[in-house]
This record gives structure tokens, C-alpha cells and sequence, in this order.
């Protein structure tokens, strides 16, 4: 079932239409936001004032959420065993490379980015923790897959949906596994306009109780490709000192 469309994401699709607005919002608003029954967001807006996580503006009947929530965020953010470990790092290369930097791992048959660091340019790449994005036309998404073991890899490729998200994604089946192949060679991998038509990024494996994770340094092309040189450097100085913390 999809995300926007189970019962039981309710709740967290509601605190979305507050992030997305930047405003208080009304029953009507937030039904409307929600493609939702007002009866139902009117329960759920009472079941949420009750927890404390959402408060009445008075004078105009509209709600807002307390910080409550933003509470319970911190407290999660702050014991992620892995985000906890790899942030200074990830920080680090942002600003050695002066770009956006991700950590990814598998979820299902696609990426899911753990943590991201904005670089900081006005013209950057823009993404966020909790992204997905597709295993055929990533850098982190080709990185999982360059690092299976060729039978399994070969089984993957076989039923992922290739869909052309740019002009440049690869949907030959044949070509992407032998890109992927290649990149494991090579020791990084690249997407060049493949996923966003003007980024380009580079990502590197760093393995984890056996299981890979992606991180990736992305940027426009033409910025990317002309520091490409440096940025795997800089990629593989972090692979190897998280090497040691892994080891």
C-alpha cells in the first residue's frame, strides 16, 4: 500500500501539511491538504490534542502542532546508532568538498538516505533524510548494487522497473549491470544527470556488519565533474578512517 494512501500514516501526512504550509491551518485546510473526510481529520486532530501534539489558536479555530513533537524527533535523532557515528564524518567531507553529502542504505528494492549535509552554496543539491530514490539511476543506488554478490545482483536488475527518470538513465538491463560491475572495479560509482538531469554525484561503499552503505557527494555537473579528482580523494580518506571505526 503507498505511503499517502494507508490509514495508519495519518498522523504523520498531518504533520507533513504543517511542514509543507509554514502556517496554522483550519479542519477545512487541513482536510482539503489531506484528500481526507473532515470527520476523520476531526478525530484525528482531537486524539493529537489530547498527546499535547497540537494546540487551538483561539481566536481563528485554527491548529498548529506544539514542540512536542519536535521533542520526541530530537530524542530519536540523538540515539540513531548509525547517524550518531557518521555525522562528523559526513560533516567533514561537506566542507572539504563544499557540496551535499548523503548517507544511504537499501530499503526494499530502492535507497533510502539515512542523513544528508546541504552543502554550502547557493546552487546546490537539495534532499533529505528519508528520500528514497531508485537503485537503477543513484550513485548510492548503483553502489548497493555494484556491491551484491553478481548473482544476486543479476536477480535484482532482473525485477526492478527501470523507469527513464532523465533523458541519461540507463534502462538497459545488460548496460546497467555492466556499469555497476565496472564501478566496483573502479571502486566508486558515479550518476552523471541520470536521476536529477544536471547532478551529478559519486559514492563510495563503506560496509557495516557486512552490509554496505553508500556515502555520496552530489552536486550540479559541471561543478562536480570539474573537482571530480578531489572529491574521490576525499571520499576515499573517509572510507578509510571509518574503516577503523568499523573494523
Amino acid at each position: 500500500m503507498n505511503f499517502s494512501d494507508a490509514s495508519s500514516t495519518r498522523a504523520l501526512r498531518l504533520f507533513q501539511c504543517f511542514a509543507k504550509e509554514a502556517r496554522p491551518l483550519s479542519l477545512s485546510e487541513i482536510s482539503k491538504q489531506m484528500d481526507t473526510p473532515l470527520s476523520t481529520c476531526h478525530a484525528l486532530i482531537g486524539v493529537l490534542r489530547q498527546g499535547g501534539y497540537l494546540y487551538t489558536h483561539h481566536e481563528s479555530k485554527k491548529f498548529y502542532p506544539t514542540k512536542r513533537l519536535l521533542q520526541v524527533a530530537q530524542g530519536i535523532a540523538a540515539n540513531d546508532p548509525l547517524a550518531s557515528i557518521f555525522e562528523p564524518y559526513l560533516r567533514k567531507l561537506s566542507e572539504a568538498t563544499r557540496e551535499t553529502v548523503i548517507l544511504g542504505t537499501l530499503q526494499q528494492d530502492s535507497v533510502v538516505y539515512l542523513d544528508v549535509i546541504e552543502g554550502p552554496q547557493v546552487i546546490r543539491y537539495t534532499a533529505g533524510p528519508g528520500d528514497i530514490k531508485p537503485l537503477h539511476s543513484s550513485a548510492i543506488g548503483k553502489l548497493i548494487l555494484g556491491e551484491m554478490d553478481p548473482g544476486e545482483r543479476a536477480k535484482v536488475i532482473k525485477r526492478l522497473a527501470l523507469e527513464k527518470v532523465t533523458e541519461n538513465t540507463v534502462i538497459d538491463r545488460a548496460a546497467l549491470d555492466a556499469a555497476v560491475s565496472a564501478s566496483h572495479d573502479a571502486g566508486y560509482y558515479t550518476t552523471r544527470g541520470e536521476n536529477v538531469s544536471d547532478v551529478m554525484a559519486i559514492a563510495m561503499p563503506i560496509i557495516v556488519q557486512e552490509e554496505p552503505l553508500g556515502v555520496a557527494v552530489a552536486g550540479p555537473l559541471e561543478r562536480v565533474s570539474a573537482c571530480f579528482d578531489a572529491i574521490v580523494q576525499e571520499l576515499s580518506a573517509l572510507k578509510s578512517d571509518l574503516s577503523k571505526v568499523f573494523d
